[in-house]
Parts: structure tokens; C-alpha cells; sequence
């Protein structure tokens, strides 16, 4: 769960600096555009041991869970602090998360090695946010 506090400040000072106006779900893809600029081929070369590493320990799993709650925690957190109420907050967060989550696998899975985690972040909350909509 290493770089988990540099991905916490990242995601914060990427939607810190979102643009005035912005809605909150356009300041997380601020925070996660920052954070997946961060993120290059070295982490992407050790996702799929991570990844069978996480699945082969139980207490990985729950350092990976934690490490989610972490991170929408420090989402919620920096939306607060830009002005938006706790609950709209606290579910642009979680989406964050899963969304960062999401475009991370997808990246890692994807076999053109030139690709950025920036744009498969970025898409998968796309597809989140038009989810909500089914949602009422």
C-alpha cells in the first residue's frame, strides 16, 4: 500500500485546483488527472503481482480496503474544504475511488504500453457518472 499518503495529497491538490465552478464530480477528475500523473510504467509493470499478491492475503485485502476508504476520505475531505456539502462530498469521493480503481485495472490490463492512467481514470467515471443517472 506504499504511496498511498503521495496519492491521498495528490487527489486533494488536483481537485484544490479544479476550475471555479466546477461541478464536484469535475473536481475529482481534476484530483484524479493529478494523481494518474503520478502513477507511471513502473506501477503498471507490478499490477498484476500486486494484484495476485492483494488476492493470495487477507490482510492485504483489508490494507487494500483501507487504502479505499483512505482516499475517499481525503477526496471528501478537499471537496469539503472547497465549498461543497458533506453528503454530495462524500459520494463524489467514493465514485473517486472507484473510478480510480476502475481505470487502474483497465490500464494495467491494456497491452498498448504507451497509454497514460490519466485517460482510463477519466473514462471510468465518465461511465459512473452517466450510471448514477439510472440510479432514481
Amino acid at each position: 500500500m506504499a504511496g498511498q499518503e503521495t496519492l491521498s495529497r495528490l487527489l486533494a491538490e488536483g481537485i484544490a485546483a479544479a476550475p471555479a465552478g466546477a461541478s464536484p464530480l469535475d473536481a475529482v477528475a481534476a484530483g484524479l488527472e493529478r494523481a494518474s500523473s503520478a502513477m507511471g510504467s513502473m506501477n503498471r509493470d507490478l499490477a498484476a503481482r500486486l494484484k495476485a499478491a492483494i488476492a493470495a492475503s487477507e490482510e492485504l485485502q483489508q490494507r487494500d480496503a483501507l487504502k479505499g476508504v483512505s482516499l475517499a476520505a481525503a477526496m471528501t475531505a478537499a471537496l469539503v474544504a472547497w465549498g461543497v456539502p458533506d453528503p454530495i462530498a462524500a459520494l463524489a469521493g467514493e465514485l473517486g475511488v472507484l473510478a480510480f480503481k476502475r481505470g487502474y485495472a483497465d490500464w494495467s490490463a491494456s497491452e498498448d504500453t504507451g497509454d497514460e492512467l490519466a485517460p482510463y481514470a477519466l473514462a471510468a467515471l465518465v461511465e459512473l457518472r452517466a450510471a448514477t443517472t439510472s440510479l432514481s
